[in-house]
This record gives structure tokens, sequence and C-alpha cells, in this order.
């Protein structure tokens, strides 16, 4: 009796926990994610091939393999002056040298762009990144609802077992779906926030992409197991 109540209660504290992942990822994607492709879009409206003139003074490109450094500083009008930091050497990062002339897009007072000879780099100030994390966010939320309510649904079957291993083991391969779902979309966002991606097919070729690895990776291994154990 102490054993079913217990599984009730926890039960009941998994959907309480869905129902707050649900409502945290609609609103996610309803407010910030909305808010932040309108001003994708609105940037990406906005010419970026005209930058304000000004002087390349120090720069840094330099990459160790588990990361980099990359900035540039000019000098010019204080609207641009000082120091833009970059994710990568890109387009044009790797062309510059000191005392080179570059254009600096400045978009709502932030640096956004450097363009130089016909090239243009977006700066870390770029909005692109910003739709991308929250949709990963929103999806990543309701995708953890799911997976709590379908345990709690589990719960309330009684079909948990005393042993966690044996849980774990033998946990159904619907939830390992949901699982690998949520972590592909956590995945498939940094992905796509790291290549400056505001377009959500974007994100959604890139979640697609890693959902069909994560099932090829599932089915070789069970093709495996199944010629082992014959």
């Amino acid at each position: 009796m102490g054993r079913t109540w217990d599984a009730g209660r926890r039960a009941r504290g998994l959907a309480a926990l869905a129902l707050l992942a649900f409502l945290g990822g609609v609103a996610v994607l309803a407010l910030p994610y909305r808010s932040s492709l309108a001003t994708v879009r609105s940037y990406e409206a906005a010419s970026q091939t005209r930058g304000i003139p000004a002087v390349v003074k120090e720069l840094e490109n330099h990459s160790n393999g588990r990361g980099g450094h990359y900035w540039v500083e000019v000098t010019g009008p204080p609207s641009v002056s000082g120091r833009i930091d970059l994710d990568d050497s890109g387009p044009v990062l790797s062309r510059l040298h000191k005392g080179d002339r570059i254009g600096v897009v400045v978009w709502h007072g932030h640096r956004t762009d450097i363009t130089f000879r016909g090239h243009v780099q977006q700066t870390t100030d770029s909005p692109t990144k910003y739709p991308a994390l929250y949709l990963g966010s929103g999806l990543t939320l309701l995708g953890g609802g799911v997976l709590a309510l379908y345990c709690a649904d589990r719960l309330r079957r009684g079909t948990h077992e005393s042993d966690e291993s044996s849980v774990f083991d033998e946990f159904p391969l619907t939830g390992r779906l949901i699982v690998g779902a949520c972590v592909v979309t956590v995945v498939a966002g940094l992905v796509t926030v790291d290549a400056h991606e505001s377009d959500p097919l974007d994100f959604v070729g890139t979640w697609i992409l890693f959902a069909l690895v994560g099932l090829a990776v599932w089915a070789v291994r069970r093709r495996i197991r199944k010629w082992w154990l014959d």
C-alpha cells in the first residue's frame, strides 16, 4: 500500500513537472522566439554591404584546437572604434592586416558586421543566433514535458521496477526515442546557434540530420546485438 501511494505521489509530481515544462516551452516559443525572429528578419532586411569606414589597429586570428581568439580593434568614429569580437576567422578577418581600411556596420547601436573588399562577416553582436537558441530551448522544454508525462503514466500504471538498473535496462523504446529527441534538439540547437542560422528550416534540417544519424546508430547496435545473441 505504501509503495503504491509513493508511486502515485511521484506520478503526480512528474505530471505537475510536465505541465510546467509544457507551459514554459509554449511561453518561450510564443514570446522571446517570435520576438527574436522578427528582430533578425528586420536585421537581414537592412543592408550589410555598406559600413562606417574604420582602420584596423590590432587583430588576432588564432586557433589552438580547443577554441580560438578572433577579434579586430579598429579606430574611427566613436560608434565603431574599439575591439570587435568575432566567432571565427571567416571571410574577412583572415584577409585583414594592420592598417587596412574596413567598413563596420552599425545596426540599432550594435556593431553587427565588418566588411572588406566585398566580403561581409558577422560579429558576436549579430542577433542571428538568438532565434535558434530560443527555438531549441522551447522544443527541449516541450520534449522534456512529454518525457515527464510518459514517466508519470508508467508510474501510475505500476510498471516501474524497484531495481533502478532494471528500470533503465527495460526502459521501453518509446521512452528512449523521447530522450533521444530531446538530446538531438539540444545538439541541433547548439549547432544552429554556432552557425548563426536564424531560419527555422535550418534548425529542423539539422535536427533531422542528427535524428537520422541517431536512428542509424540504434539500428546498427540492435543488429549487432541480435547477431551476437544468435
